[in-house]
């Protein structure tokens, strides 16, 4: 009651089929995975980024709030969407005089940018100078500009 040599060719070819099929979906998943973490990184890549794009949103508006209004002093925080936001922690340094006309003032500004928690952090140091200016009709104005000191990226 041994095999038949018809029945051991039979059981050697299905056995032969069931490791090659487990090799094969072996490598398959393997690559499947390789795939997907890939995907991960570069999303994940995509964020990283977003979030440095958040932080110089911020620093834009307020650059242009820096030149446009005569006294700014406040943090900003915004909501870009669920998974974005950015915002600014103002420290400012103490007024000195250039010239009967300009006064300078230093500003350190600390911009965080968020996405999917990411998070980035630059600290930007700036240079107010405010420059009064005689009006035609007789009443003083201002005008601001804005110099980079220095920009850099904070660990976080």
């Amino acid at each position: 009651m041994g095999i038949r040599a018809k029945d051991q060719r039979g059981f050697i070819a299905i056995l032969s089929l069931l490791i090659v099929a487990t090799v094969t979906m072996f490598f398959a998943l393997s690559i499947l995975m390789d795939g997907v973490n890939n995907a991960t990184l570069s999303l994940n890549s995509i964020y990283y980024e977003d979030a440095r794009i958040n932080v110089h949103s911020c620093i834009e508006d307020t650059l242009y709030r820096l030149k446009l209004e005569q006294q700014f002093n406040r943090n900003l925080n915004y909501t870009i969407s669920p998974d974005n936001a950015c915002g600014t922690v103002m420290t400012w340094f103490d007024p000195h005089t250039i010239s009967p006309q300009v006064s300078e003032r230093l500003v350190n500004v600390l911009v965080t940018g968020t996405s999917h928690n990411f998070i980035r952090k630059f600290l930007y140091e700036l240079r107010v100078t405010r420059y009064t200016v005689n009006n035609p009709d007789g009443t003083y104005g201002y005008a601001n500009t804005v110099d980079y000191i220095a920009v850099t990226e904070q660990s976080s």
